[in-house]
């Protein structure tokens, strides 16, 4: 269990401080990746290489960004990690989504294991 969670822990340092190669360091190289909004699918990644090439475009969308553990519930095949989001924009994304804006979301992450690694992220919003 507590080998999981510094598995959690490591991922989130280094989504919080860009750090591409942290985050993909506790990730299997067939890691699923898959983003509900409003409890729908927006995008699913399947291996490694995906996912890098996507958290290294998202690098360039935001000047700030953070993910603040609120609470962990363990159940026996995941956790469970509902986290605190803000970001603060780089680029206009959208007529509404502007540079310098502010996004403060809740949400949560479903982390799956194997071998000591993060073999699946469940992220929704």
């Amino acid at each position: 269990m507590k080998k999981e969670l510094n598995l959690i822990k490591t991922y989130i340092e280094g989504y919080n401080s860009f750090n591409v190669d942290k985050m993909l360091s506790v990730l299997n190289k067939s890691i699923v990746f898959e983003n509900y909004t409003n409890n729908s699918l927006t995008l699913k990644l399947d291996g490694i290489n995906p996912f890098k090439e996507q958290a290294e475009k998202v690098l360039l969308f935001f000047s700030e960004r953070k993910q603040e553990i609120e609470e962990i519930i363990t159940k026996e095949e995941y956790y469970e990690v509902h986290l605190k989001y803000t970001a603060t924009l780089k680029v206009d994304l959208s007529e509404e989504l502007k540079k310098g804006n502010q996004l403060n979301l809740k949400g949560k992450s479903i982390f799956f294991f194997q071998n000591d690694t993060i073999t699946k992220i469940e992220d929704y919003s």
